[in-house]
């Protein structure tokens, strides 16, 4: 698992990544990144280099489908989206935020084979439950700095 340096918020995010991995053999990898682009987690084998590329393009990526969808269904600047889907002849790479306020996202690459519906079900649900731990935790103050 590969851990933050600069976001330790989750000491260890196998309990969200874990079970949408353990799915299907068709799910390739999971990660947890910030909205900036930073990897907060990772599953086993994606190394650390590949991760944080990764995660730096998703967050270019998310961005970019942002603002095309708004500006092609005239919603205002900042609604949010809520899942992204790509597919190409490799397989499926889909990105879902972790609660509404967070500013973190969980990404999932599979296989052609991969589940996708029942991947996103679990996918929404380890969001769902990320994105509570994530509220939950206290405000930085600036005594504790």
């Amino acid at each position: 698992m590969i851990l933050s340096t600069s976001r330790p918020v989750i000491k260890d995010p196998s309990w969200v990544l874990n079970p949408i991995t353990e799915v299907s053999k068709e799910v390739k990898h999971a990660l947890i990144l910030s909205s900036d682009g930073m990897v907060i987690g990772a599953t086993e084998g994606l190394l650390r280099e590949t991760a944080e590329g990764i995660s730096a393009m998703t967050a270019a990526l998310h961005g970019a489908a942002r603002a095309a969808a708004n500006a092609a269904l005239e919603a205002p600047d900042g609604t949010p989206i809520t899942t992204i889907t790509v597919q190409n002849t490799h397989g499926t790479y889909m990105i879902m935020p972790a609660g509404a306020r967070t500013n973190t996202f969980i990404a999932v690459a599979g296989g052609l084979d991969m589940p996708m519906g029942t991947v996103a079900h679990i996918m929404a649900r380890q969001a769902k439950k990320l994105g509570e731990q994530l509220m939950s935790v206290p405000a930085r103050t600036q005594e504790a700095s």
